[in-house]
């Protein structure tokens, strides 16, 4: 018996150079009773054609803002609403009362005094209420800068550009972290125009940062923007009233009581969008310098013009806030929808479009698998989807997603609202080592047996039976909602979801490699997310192969080919 698992493990491995003649070849070695093995290699046609991505689930800790067009996918916009992160426990420094001692007897950081205010920094108080007896000094406020931290970029480096930042709230909606968003959410329903926290010109490469500082491997490149002063005042003394009320119960959830969050806009500007990994929020304040021993502050050195004593020595701290993954980040993607659906339109090849533009459908030819291969065991399947070469001379050209995943069309959206990862049953990921000139999936076996063992046609072909109809929610060519009423089994495989398969381009995230002596480095996939980068590949197949208005042998240039290994012990085919 181990000669026929020997015999078809070998079919697997060299399938791709075999055909219906060479399946049986080598049998004659093998014993009589195992003489009756019956392997071969079947071919199937596979159609495809490019559909909308329409809305898609986007967890992210990766923020896009900016614009760009595109001779062929048109004008793309990109801004996204986030959430910052409190650490439970955060508190700010109290007000100096005579010693920076802790309870240790350590120096610690401490706020100025009504003496060392100043005219740069905005006193706060524990209320409002001047009149309250108990009203006391608890810290101050100098400004809130924020910094779009990015690592990279897609577009030009140096074009214009310019982006707003509001404060979220005062709208509609809340961001809630029991919610999916999506890249069609509305920022208009989170925040109010009015609250503009402040604005900031530039440019991807900032010129004004020297070439030697720039080339560093520790430099990150941001956009920093400064909350105008009112609005600085405003967040940053809720925030330190409400710190201070709290103390170490001081949270996330305290913290959005008072601050929603943030929507990053692009307003200005054609050529650039910016990848943002982390937002950070600084509540810049006004501490005095002490002595580490003693906990009395310092003085200055030097007198300064016009002075007759030394000034006390002070300088700025701060508070963070962050963007994290605890945290909700929504990005707000916009295509060009008519140049969309031009692509959409083209009968001669597919898209691939990122991000949340165009995917490519295929139908899998399941029955048909499984009325002429009846009663054999499928061991291997594969699909290869050719890449066409592009000659475009665009200067700011987008790549080929180079990470792509197959995925049975019913749990597209699910895949990516739950987290999960590619199991090689109802997904296979495309994740190439080495340059490559098509997607191939080489053996997606499990993801047929999936199709085949669900029950939905069984149960479809009962529903039909002696006359019955069934209603089915479909997308249509323009990306709309549409209902089809099917009369037959061959009517409901056209336009149901059973038998389809969508590739889409995803960013994957792997773990730390690992290595070992003997199998060298490996990592493992922990994430799987939508990719949100753009780029685009054009795909053999095209609604041409459907198109019964050409010749048969016109309509077959553009379908593609699955090739099934499969195995039969001694009985017979239908």
């Amino acid at each position: 018996m181990k000669a026929k698992y020997a015999l078809i493990a070998l079919l697997a491995i060299t399938f791709w150079g075999c055909d219906d003649n060479t399946a049986g070849l080598g049998l004659g070695m093998f014993p009589g009773s195992d003489q009756n093995i019956n392997g071969k290699l079947s071919t199937f046609d596979v159609t495809t054609e490019s559909v909308h991505a329409g809305k898609i689930y986007a967890m992210t800790n990766v923020g896009y803002v900016g614009k760009f067009t595109d001779e062929t996918f048109g004008t793309y916009q990109a801004g996204f609403l986030a959430q910052l992160n409190c650490p439970t426990g955060m508190t700010f420094p109290g007000v100096y009362d005579g010693t920076a001692l802790d309870e240790k007897k350590k120096a610690t950081r401490v706020m100025v005094d009504e003496e060392g205010l100043g005219d740069d920094v905005k006193p706060i108080y524990n209320t409002d209420n001047e009149n309250d007896p108990n009203r006391k000094l608890i810290g101050n406020i100098h400004t809130i800068e924020l910094y779009l931290w990015y690592s990279s970029y897609f577009g030009d480096s140096l074009t214009a550009c310019r982006l707003s930042v509001y404060e979220l709230g005062e709208a509609e909606e809340e961001l809630n972290q029991e919610n999916a968003y999506y890249t069609d959410i509305e920022p208009e329903k989170f925040y109010n125009p009015k609250n503009l926290l402040g604005t900031k010109a530039y440019t991807a490469v900032d010129l004004s940062v020297k070439d030697s500082i720039r080339k560093l491997s520790t430099y990150v490149p941001s956009v920093h923007v400064s909350f105008k002063q009112d609005a600085a005042i405003e967040i940053g003394t809720k925030i330190i009233q409400k710190a201070n009320k709290s103390g170490i119960n001081f949270d996330d959830k305290t913290f959005r009581e008072i601050f929603k969050g943030i929507y990053v806009k692009s307003d200005y500007g054609d050529g650039t969008v910016l990848y943002i990994n982390q937002a950070q929020m600084n509540v810049v304040y006004k501490c005095y310098a002490v002595d580490t021993l003693t906990g009395v502050k310092l003085k200055k050195k030097v007198l300064e013009e016009g002075d007759t004593e030394y000034k006390d020595s002070t300088y700025y701290g701060y508070r963070t806030f962050t963007t994290t993954r605890e945290v909700i980040q929504a990005n707000q993607l916009q295509n060009d929808k008519v140049a969309i659906q031009n692509c959409i339109n083209n009968p001669e090849w597919t898209y691939l479009k990122s991000p949340a533009g165009i995917f490519t459908q295929l139908t899998l030819p399941v029955s048909q698998i499984a009325e002429k291969l009846q009663g054999d065991t499928l061991n291997a399947v594969k699909l290869g989807i050719p890449i066409y070469n592009e000659t475009s001379d665009k200067k700011f050209g987008m790549s080929t997603p180079k990470n792509v995943l197959l995925i049975r069309k019913k749990y597209k959206d699910s895949f990516f609202k739950d987290n999960q990862l590619s199991d090689g049953i109802t997904s296979s990921l495309f994740n190439p080592t080495t340059s490559f000139t098509q997607y191939t999936f080489n053996n997606i076996t499990q993801m047929i047996n999936d199709c085949l063992a669900d029950g939905e046609r069984e149960e479809a072909e009962k529903k039909l039976k002696n006359g019955g109809t069934i209603t089915l929610q479909i997308t249509n060519s323009e990306g709309e909602t549409d209902t089809q009423v099917v009369h037959d089994i061959e009517e409901w495989e056209k336009y149901s979801d059973w038998n389809k398969f969508i590739l889409i381009p995803v960013l994957v995230t792997t773990d730390a490699s690992s290595s070992n002596s003997y199998y060298g480095s490996s990592s493992n996939v922990i994430s799987i997310q939508h990719d949100l980068k753009p780029g685009y590949a054009r795909l053999k197949g095209g609604t041409n192969a459907t198109n019964t208005s050409l010749p048969k042998e016109e309509q077959d240039k553009y379908k593609l080919k699955l090739e099934v290994v499969s195995t039969n012990f001694g009985t017979k085919s239908k």
